[in-house]
Formats: structure tokens, C-alpha cells, sequence
């Protein structure tokens, strides 16, 4: 198990660095691992916020990447907030609510890739569909999501700035990193302070989680023709967590 943890946090980190939801197959497999729920879903943390923060630093530094984030610096205050909102909510739950909480949120979350097709193929638009206000709301719900659930929480970013705001994916991937590690680390430090993470399989899954961000962040992420193919590794990684959730909640 502890192999399989490992090699799933490398697959994990690089769906991440490229879309997002590599929880689904993170939490799916400490599911499988015997864990609660609630369990899986604060243990999982551990191994966002290194791959999240590891995915950062490795990008390559390039003009469009820093325009990029100081684009996504508006965003920092309402998904930092929204995080810590959820997470402390998040870290009361009883692992039965949080086990309905995933597999619904898993179900739910495969419409948006089947909405506006186009867009997730097209580039970005020289001016924004959203004003600040609405996009700073709509992050603060991410915030508050992420930090209640964590689970396809890259899907929901990608959903906002490609189909909403009218980024590339290619494009929002880069501001979806800064807005990931911002979100993913207080609500971590709230799960890590509830004493609610396992911590063997975290660290295992951390690693694996790490490597992955690292190396899909340094020499995949900028490809173009990558986010062809992005939109159906969603598919089928959404899917097969959609599975897992609902059968973990029914059984």
C-alpha cells in the first residue's frame, strides 16, 4: 500500500501542476487505505501544500509567468480568507457528512467540462470577463470549499478563470498555482492543529505528491499542445473519483 501511495501522489502532483482534482485519486486511495472520511480528507493536506508550494517555485521565471501572478495577487486576500472560514468548519465534520460532502461535490463537479466545450482549447482574452468584486467573491467561495472539502478544488479555479474570466488553461493553470498554495496551507495548519491527520500515509503520499508537482510544473505545464489533452484527463480523473466517493458513501 505504502508503494501504491507513493506512485499515486507522483500521478497526483503532475494532474495537479496540469488541471487539478488529483485528490480524487489522493483521497481515493487512503479510502482504500481504510481510512474515515474525514480521515482521508485532512491527510491529504499534507501532500497539497508541499506540491502546491513545490509546484510555485518551479516554474520556469519568464515575463508572462510574473504577469500572471501579479494578476492573481487580487486574488490572494478572499481565497485566503475563504480557507480558513472552511477549514474551520471542515475540521468539526463527522467523517459520514464529509464522506456525502465528497461524493456529491465528485458527481456535481463533471458538468462543468462539458459546459462551453471551446473554451478549455482556446487562448486568453486580452481583457477580463469578471470585475474584481465578482471575482474576489467567487474566490472566496473556492477559499471556503477548499478549505472544507480540498477535493477538486484545481477543477473549480480552472472552471472560474477559463470559462468565466477567459484565461487560456494554459494561462490559468499559472495563476491556479499561486491561488492553490494560498489556499491549501492555513487550512492544512487547521487540520495539523486538530490533531486530525494520519500521518504515515500523509508523508508517503507528500513525497510522492512533491516529486510529481516539481517535475510536471518544470517540463510540462508551458507546453502548448498539453492542454489539448487536459480536459479529458479531467474527465476520466473525475470520474473515477466520482466512483470511489459515492460507493465509500452508500456503503
Amino acid at each position: 500500500m505504502d508503494i501504491l501511495l507513493f506512485v499515486g501522489g507522483i500521478i497526483a502532483g503532475i494532474v495537479n501542476t496540469l488541471a487539478g482534482n488529483g485528490s480524487a485519486l489522493t483521497v481515493s486511495l487512503l479510502l482504500l487505505g481504510g481510512l474515515d472520511g474525514a480521515a482521508a480528507n485532512a491527510s491529504n493536506r499534507i501532500g497539497v501544500m508541499t506540491q502546491t508550494i513545490t509546484g510555485i517555485f518551479s516554474l520556469k521565471k519568464t515575463s508572462r509567468r510574473n504577469y500572471l501572478f501579479a494578476k492573481g495577487k487580487n486574488l490572494i486576500l478572499p481565497t485566503l480568507a475563504g480557507s480558513i472560514s472552511g477549514g474551520l468548519i471542515g475540521s468539526q465534520i463527522s467523517p459520514e457528512i464529509m464522506e456525502w460532502s465528497l461524493a456529491i461535490v465528485m458527481t456535481s463537479m463533471l458538468a462543468t467540462l462539458f459546459w462551453k466545450k471551446d473554451r478549455w482549447t482556446g487562448f486568453s482574452e486580452s481583457t477580463r470577463n469578471l470585475n474584481s468584486f465578482k471575482s474576489g467573491m467567487l474566490f472566496f467561495l473556492i477559499g471556503f470549499y477548499g478549505g472544507y472539502v480540498q477535493m477538486g478544488i484545481g477543477v473549480l479555479m480552472l472552471s472560474v478563470l477559463v470559462l468565466a474570466d477567459k484565461w487560456s488553461i494554459r494561462d490559468a493553470n499559472v495563476i491556479k498555482l499561486l491561488m492553490a498554495a494560498v489556499l491549501s496551507v492555513p487550512a492544512g495548519l487547521i487540520y495539523i492543529y486538530n490533531d486530525l491527520i494520519i500521518w504515515k500515509p500523509a508523508l508517503i503520499l507528500a513525497a510522492g505528491s512533491t516529486l510529481g508537482a516539481w517535475f510536471g510544473a518544470r517540463y510540462i505545464v508551458r507546453i502548448p499542445k498539453a492542454q489539448r489533452y487536459i480536459r479529458w484527463l479531467l474527465i476520466i480523473v473525475i470520474s473515477g473519483g466520482a466512483i470511489q466517493a459515492l460507493h465509500k458513501a452508500i456503503s
